[in-house]
């Protein structure tokens, strides 16, 4: 029979443990940007990923999520192709990412990735004051 001393020890320690992930996290994004570079959603990636769950277990947008949860006043940037077939993608992208709770106010879809495979991202300071 566990005692009220041992929960509640468990339950400190598993919050420790959470908070310490999370400031090793936030360590890592605040203290340098993360490299733009890196921000890249392939169209091999999106066809894999279609729902939330695994939305989130690709490494991109699970980065570019968690870093827009530690900025305060940031919004997503979303590069994407042109035409048609890019809009649509993007679209259907940051339907997605409102699903997953980030406002539409944050994201702002712009033409121009530069790739026709790749819809790119990036986490800029918002105008005005968001959240």
């Amino acid at each position: 029979m566990m005692t009220s001393f041992s929960s509640g020890m468990t339950l400190l320690i598993k919050w420790f443990f959470l908070m310490g992930l999370m400031l090793a996290f936030a360590s890592l994004t605040m203290a340098g940007e993360l490299p733009q570079d890196e921000l890249k959603l392939h169209a091999e990636q999106w066809e894999l990923a279609r729902n939330g769950e695994k939305l989130l277990q690709v490494p991109v947008l699970n980065k570019v999520v968690n870093t827009w949860l530690l900025k305060e006043g940031y919004r997503i940037e979303l590069q994407y192709p042109g035409g048609e077939e890019g809009e649509l993608w993007v679209d259907e992208l940051m339907d997605w990412l409102i699903s997953l709770g980030i406002p539409s106010k944050y994201l702002v879809a712009v033409r121009g990735s530069g790739e026709a495979d790749i819809i790119k991202f990036k986490i800029t300071k918002a105008e005005g004051s968001y959240r």
